[in-house]
């Protein structure tokens, strides 16, 4: 393979580029007791099969693609960020070709195969030392080592969310299958923490708030990865992530927004009227914010009676759009907006808002007694937990 300084990139080499920018692995959550077992005793034969962790670090691509195409031009590109490391290429001969080279897995490359003006076949993949296969069509694959136990880890995480997330379980049990869950993950991340494909891992989990592992992974990263932009920005994600927590037990943080005459509201308007009240933070462009509303308003009937209020705040900018969302959610309760962009950013400062759906729940002398950041259920143990008192 051959290194390039600046480049002058070619049409293909353009499409390239533009198909750089960092992905991560699906993830699906998944199963645990049998799952877990599946896969460490596939990741134990893989651990010790001599033929896949040899003493060569040398990766060996063979690929296959309709012999259509014969004679058409296969382009492996390697990156460092988002800039291109090398590019190497070649030619289909017989629906085959091949690359070789050193194992590189600091980040993931790319095979691309421009079949028509405007269509191409691409993959992204880390080259990793050992047979590499790949097949180019309209849903290209890999078959390699690391696949073959990514995948294994993949399908023993796909069943989790329906062992846990049943309508009836308790807090505690909910809880106790993600604990798990996040233990299984950690193992499988940690054995490739110190490269681009632990890197990876590590980043596509970055959301995830009550990961007890996210910052013994980000310690185990090495320094130079740690000045990396993107993990940067995982860390203070989830740095602000965190800083949600620190709101519980302090007063609540009044704002000024609108309603729907345009009339200026505060939140203190609505502290103190009720037992509890629910600040709802929405958007009419937040599809699980929308898709909740229905379980919201049944809390919101359930609990009524016991002195439990709803706020609506909406991040939207458009006015109408907001107005739109409001008539189709056919809801009851008083509903405000921010209006304008930096007001927006003002307000998701002030109440560490990195995502949404996102709900505060203040109690009647104004303190804020729950972050809900686990969506609606999360709402319904609070509020099951609170009124037993």
């Amino acid at each position: 393979m051959r290194n390039l300084r600046k480049p002058e990139l070619s049409p293909l080499e353009k499409y390239i580029k533009k198909r750089s920018t960092k992905t991560v692995f699906p993830y699906s959550i998944t199963n645990i007791d049998v799952e877990i077992k599946k896969y460490l005793f596939v990741l134990g034969l893989l651990l010790f099969s001599p033929s896949i962790y040899s003493q060569v670090s040398t990766f060996h691509v063979k690929g296959k693609v309709n012999p259509e195409y014969n004679d058409n031009l296969v382009t492996l590109s390697t990156f460092i960020g988002d800039s291109i490391r090398s590019i190497d290429s070649t030619y289909v001969v017989d629906g085959q070709f091949s690359f070789e080279g050193p194992e590189y897995l600091y980040e993931q490359s790319l095979i691309s195969m421009q079949y028509a003006p405007d269509s191409t076949f691409a993959i992204k993949f880390f080259l990793e030392k050992g047979p590499i296969e790949v097949e180019l069509n309209r849903k290209p694959s890999i078959h390699s080592p690391f696949m073959t136990t990514y995948r294994q880890y993949r399908d023993s995480c796909k069943n989790i969310p329906k062992t846990f997330s049943i309508e009836g379980q308790t807090e505690d049990f909910y809880k106790a299958g993600w604990e798990r869950f996040f233990a299984f993950k950690y193992q499988f991340k940690k054995r490739y923490i110190h490269n681009g494909i632990g890197r990876t891992l590590f980043l596509a989990d970055a959301h995830y708030r009550d990961d007890p592992y996210f910052y013994k992974l980000y310690e185990l990263l090495p320094d130079s990865e740690k000045e990396r932009n993107d993990i940067k920005e995982a860390y203070q994600f989830r740095k602000d992530r965190d800083a949600q927590n620190s709101l519980v037990n302090k007063p609540f943080i009044d704002f000024t927004l609108k309603n729907v005459a345009d009339e200026e509201k505060r939140i203190s308007d609505y502290v103190g009227k009720s037992q509890l009240l629910f600040l709802d933070f929405w958007a009419s462009w937040c599809g699980p914010c929308i898709a909740q509303e229905p379980r919201i308003k049944e809390l919101y009937e359930k609990y009524k009676s016991d002195g439990f209020e709803v706020l609506g705040i909406s991040l939207d900018t458009d006015k109408e759009r907001w107005l739109n969302a409001i008539k189709n959610k056919g809801i009851t309760w008083p509903e405000l907006y921010v209006g304008d962009q930096e007001r927006v950013k003002e307000l998701r400062k002030l109440y560490c808002i990195v995502g949404i759906p996102l709900g505060i729940l203040i109690d009647k002398s104004g303190k804020i007694v729950s972050v809900i950041t686990a969506q609606w259920q999360h709402l319904k143990w609070v509020l099951e937990e609170y009124y037993k008192k």
